[in-house]
């Protein structure tokens, strides 16, 4: 299943395999996020290509491009229904560095809420490393709210996790 979702100014559609060096530029934008999830400021395109695989292996899981003027500004990937626990994630939502401050991360998401919601999904959740403050105050205004706190397997580390949840 392909999702295609437009504005006027955001387009996001399903990230292919051949874009990944450009999503690795974005995930190396944000070194902080690589250091809580991988020890290391930078991702290898060997490790995000094993990730890229690992997450495209479950059935309703989507890796998603965000792309403005048709550059590639930011990369998602959801899970229509984990099979863990039946629940729809954002696993990720992530902006490159020089796009952020500027909106593009919270229409991004009000687009992929949009799309939950056409789906019949009333809730929406989240997990959040507890040391990212910039991203618990992102999801927090956008009406998240934690529910749980957990010890979670977060790429190559373990970290505190905050679990929070939206109803749609």
């Amino acid at each position: 299943m392909s999702i295609r979702l437009q504005t006027d100014e955001l387009l996001i559609n399903t990230l292919k395999e051949n874009e990944l060096p450009k999503a690795l530029h974005i995930y190396n934008s944000n070194p902080a996020y690589n250091e809580w999830t991988n020890g290391d400021p930078s991702l290898t395109l060997h490790d995000l290509t094993h990730e890229y695989e690992k997450m495209s292996k479950l059935p309703t899981g989507h890796w998603l491009a965000i792309r403005h003027q048709d550059q590639l500004i930011g990369i998602s990937h959801i899970l229509l229904e984990n099979p863990n626990d039946h629940k729809s994630w954002i696993g990720l939502l992530m902006i490159d560095s020089d796009h952020q401050r500027h909106g593009y991360g919270k229409k991004a998401f009000l687009m992929i809420e949009e799309y939950f919601r056409s789906l019949g999904k009333e809730t929406l959740h989240i997990g959040v490393i507890l040391s990212n403050e910039k991203a618990f105050s992102f999801w927090s205004q956008l009406g998240f709210e934690q529910y749980r706190q957990v010890t979670a397997d977060v790429g190559t580390q373990t970290q505190p996790v905050m679990c929070m949840a939206k109803f749609l």
